[in-house]
């Protein structure tokens, strides 16, 4: 019987742990993009809170996209995150080309912005998918 290597024993796919996790971690960027977009409404001057916010949103929800995958599948937590944060910066590519003007985002802040993506969600990822259990030492004889 060929076994295979993406299936875990208790069912979980890559692919499906993927998807879920990661769906899961765009509602809790969105819930916090909302939270921080009302903290920022609240102030009496919004102007100076909305790149500190905008980065928090940024990097919550570029660690979230590898993490959340990473912990659904609890192994492989490297090429998961890898994964959710790769998924991550196309959404992010995709909403720029349709949202933005062709000159308000300096190309160097689209060049950093995108390797920051994937190497946060792989530290996610990492912190996800890493071994939970402590292996304990047998007395010596």
């Amino acid at each position: 019987m060929k076994r295979n290597r993406f299936r875990r024993p208790s069912g979980r796919t890559f692919a499906g742990s993927l998807v879920r996790g990661w769906i899961l971690a765009l509602g809790a960027s969105a819930l916090l993009l909302l939270c921080l977009t009302l903290i920022c409404f609240k102030n009496a001057d919004p102007s100076r809170l909305i790149k500190p916010c905008a980065s928090v949103g940024f990097f919550v929800s570029a660690f979230l996209s590898g993490f959340l995958p990473a912990e659904f599948y609890k192994r492989r937590g490297l090429l998961i995150g890898l994964a959710g944060g790769a998924a991550l910066a196309l959404v992010f590519a995709v909403l720029s080309l349709i949202l933005s003007d062709h000159g308000t985002v300096p190309a160097l802040a689209r060049w950093i912005g995108y390797p920051a993506i994937l190497l946060l969600s792989t530290f996610g990822g990492l912190f996800g998918g890493a071994k939970r259990h402590v292996r304990r030492r047998r007395p010596r004889a």
